[in-house]
């Protein structure tokens, strides 16, 4: 069997994101029903994101998000507030539940090449943004897996803030 030039993407799955309807009551669930210890919440997570794009094109949106981790698992909950986003068409066509796979990359060229070769694969980029040096692009991979696949570069400031969350130093 061939193995993929980007096995290393393949490699580093770190996070299980679900778009939800209310922030409170998914991280409520996750708290007393899976034992998940306390979530990170970024209230104004979309006032930090510049170059925010749907499809290529520049957009405004504004979202809630919170991140937890289980073991070394990262669980995102995303709830849509406003604007244009995949999560406001995730909830439209499917209601809550599953929206992405996250795999964290932490070089630049990686990242870059990923973005490249998934591209000239046929998946469409739909959502992507920038969070000081960190960049997040999301593709339409749910006809292949049933999901999205988030592809991040997370610098080393972005690092340090996911291994605090991991540590629970907040």
């Amino acid at each position: 069997m061939d193995v993929s030039p980007l096995a290393y993407v393949g490699s580093s799955l770190h996070q299980v994101a679900f778009v939800v309807r209310d922030l409170e009551a998914a991280q409520n669930f996750f708290n007393k029903a899976m034992g998940v210890a306390r979530f990170y919440l970024f209230d104004n997570f979309s006032e930090q994101v510049t170059d925010k794009r749907l499809r290529g094109r520049p957009v405004e949106q504004k979202v809630r998000l919170s991140i937890a981790y289980s073991a070394d698992t990262q669980i995102e909950l995303i709830q849509h507030i406003s604007g244009e986003t995949c999560y406001k068409e995730f909830l439209d066509r499917r209601g809550e539940g599953l929206h992405h796979l996250g795999f964290f990359l932490y070089e630049r060229a990686k990242y870059d090449r990923a973005l490249q070769a998934l591209g000239g694969s046929g998946y469409e980029q739909l959502m992507s943004g920038k969070l000081g040096e960190s960049e997040y692009t999301y593709f339409d991979t749910e006809a292949a897996i049933g999901s999205v696949m988030e592809i991040v570069y997370l610098s080393a400031e972005g690092r340090a803030l996911m291994d605090r969350i991991r540590r629970g130093d907040f």
